[in-house]
């Protein structure tokens, strides 16, 4: 592996952590039984998305599968302020929009990126955060609308 890509997995890894911390501190905060499991969930992706990318430093390497869908739904939400008093719901819209500043962040990245190795997995990092801000998507979808399912 060239040390540009390894650079840039590792920089990945330590964004996960990031989001990781993130979700836990939140889920500390919010005093909603709901919203404290929906925002401990989501620290439990974060830990499987590092799980994922260690793997990627691995000889055997890592595989995305499956091709995200963006219903831009976080595109058209405001993020609420960050209280004690967060709503399930709310904290879902926090979610998604940090999910889709992490998939913009890595498609400009890659933007940046000649053709090769470390542009095409920074397109792939990005269609993977794309999938996590599907997923959030789709449960605040759930959330806010369950008369629907």
């Amino acid at each position: 592996m060239n040390p540009e890509l390894q650079a840039i997995i590792e920089h990945a890894i330590s964004q996960e952590e990031l989001s990781y911390a993130f979700y836990q501190r939140l889920a500390e905060l919010v005093n909603d039984p709901e919203a404290k499991d929906t925002l401990e969930y989501l620290a439990r992706e974060e830990l499987e998305h590092q799980e994922f990318l260690k793997r990627c430093l691995t000889p055997a390497g890592c595989t995305l599968a499956g091709q995200p869908t963006d219903t831009k739904l976080a595109e058209i939400m405001q993020t609420p302020a960050i209280t004690e008093d967060l709503s399930p719901k709310e904290a879902l819209v926090v979610a998604m929009k940090r999910e889709e500043g992490a998939y913009n962040f890595y498609r400009h990245l890659a933007s940046l990126q000649p053709p090769g190795e470390a542009r095409d997995f920074l397109e792939k990092m990005a269609e993977m955060e794309l999938g996590h801000k599907e997923k959030v998507e789709y449960l605040y979808d759930n959330a806010a609308f369950p008369e629907v399912w």
